[in-house]
């Protein structure tokens, strides 16, 4: 599944060059995601693969504004409680791609323990994925061919 993240601030800024957003723009971006994970597992319900889920709009938030609103919040909380998950968590072995929508460079260290703090806390099961691009991507094959949920 795209992130509704990426196109939401693509489309965003193509009108307004100079646009920043703020935290009604990430509740925006996180009922988007909601609704494409939604009507994604109405069609296919045990194969779903998203870059992005409200997890990350938690942390984003946290990180960018010190919180997060109540209802990205509760969003995900009825999310998880409807639908199993298992996260591939990636490391921060590889060197970071420049991109104009992404931040913190410098912080992916802190930013993958803030992840792996989160996930911990909802107990939510991951598996951290290090190594090559090849080897992250032969192991999330793996993972996705032995059935995980």
């Amino acid at each position: 599944m795209p992130e509704a993240s990426r196109s939401y601030l693509n489309q965003k800024m193509a009108a307004n060059s100079s646009f920043r957003y703020n935290e009604s723009d990430l509740l925006a971006i996180a009922r988007e995601q909601q609704a494409a994970e939604d009507l994604c597992l109405a069609d296919h319900p045990a194969q779903q693969v998203c870059d992005t889920d409200l997890l990350v709009i938690i942390i984003w938030s946290e990180v960018r504004f010190g919180h997060c609103h109540r209802d990205i919040l509760t969003l995900f909380d009825s999310s998880i409680a409807r639908h199993n998950r298992h996260y591939l968590l990636c490391d921060c072995d590889i060197p970071w791609q420049a991109d104009p929508l992404r931040e913190h460079a410098d912080s992916r260290p802190e930013l993958f323990a803030l992840y792996e703090q989160k996930l911990d806390f909802y107990n939510l099961p991951y598996t951290i994925m290090s190594g090559s691009e090849q080897e992250r991507l032969a192991s999330a094959l793996e993972l996705a061919n032995s059935g995980i949920h």
